[in-house]
């Protein structure tokens, strides 16, 4: 038999937020700032524009990870598009299984390094 205690801590959500990955989120306070003003003026704007700069990293490295994966898909689209070119070329010769041994497991081994890449990420 549950307690009451025990079904009011199985029955309520969880009410904590995630803290943000952001530079933002470290800022100081408007006080401190006006302290760090008064000891060196130009303070606040220099740990401004180091966020700014960290922010502007983080947005080319985004679009860097997007343009490798993009990169990717292409390469390992044309490399089963030669393979397939190369299993007819076998398959005309009169060479059939030897062209379907050589689209399978290269297909094959290009879709494992992609699923093998993506597990490593942790995108299932």
């Amino acid at each position: 038999m549950k307690t009451d205690a025990v079904r009011a801590q199985t029955t309520q959500a969880p009410t904590t937020a995630r803290p943000t990955a952001s530079g933002w989120s470290s800022l100081p306070t408007a006080k401190q700032a006006t302290e760090w003003e008064k000891i060196r003026p130009g303070t606040f704007a220099e740990v401004m524009a180091s966020v700014e700069r960290a922010e502007r990293h983080a947005r080319a490295m985004a679009w860097a990870e997007f343009a490798l994966r993009a990169l990717g898909l292409v390469a390992g689209l044309g490399s089963v598009a030669i393979l397939g070119w190369t299993a007819a070329h076998f398959a005309i010769s009169g060479a059939a299984t030897q062209g379907l041994g050589v689209f399978g497991a290269g297909s094959a081994s290009i879709v494992g390094a992609f699923l093998s890449v993506r597990r490593g990420r942790g995108q299932d």
